[in-house]
């Protein structure tokens, strides 16, 4: 039997309503790489990208806050599912959840990733 607690994230954007997940954090806050010339709605996350939004200044003080939590999270429930959100679930909530599974997964902690709406563009 895996002994590793277990985590889910599930990116998804609140334009298509809310996932079935235990706790949910709304990323919309930071700035969306959809608007930038350079990318555009459809575009899939690339390094740049990922550049964008990780080295806005908010988000470092969000994931220095939000990994923590879900570390809380995982010593009261072993199963817990988390819900990363923005406007379309395509971009910002999509590298924000990768970056918290980079973070935990070495940690006996087993993170299986759901991408809501990705879609083959």
């Amino acid at each position: 039997m895996d002994s590793r607690r277990r985590l889910t994230l599930v990116t998804f954007g609140f334009k298509y309503g809310n996932p079935n997940t235990n706790y949910y954090f709304d990323v919309s806050f930071l700035r969306n790489p959809a608007r930038e010339e350079e990318w555009g709605l459809f575009a899939s996350p690339d390094e740049k990208m990922r550049e964008f939004v990780l080295s806005q200044p908010m988000c470092g003080a969000f994931l220095d806050k939000v990994i923590p939590l879900i570390r809380v999270l995982l010593d009261c429930d072993d199963d817990v599912r988390v819900g990363i959100g923005c406007s379309s679930g395509r971009h910002r909530s999509v590298i924000i959840a990768e970056d918290i599974k980079y973070h935990l997964e070495s940690s006996n902690i087993a993170v299986q990733l759901v991408h809501r709406e990705a879609k083959p563009w």
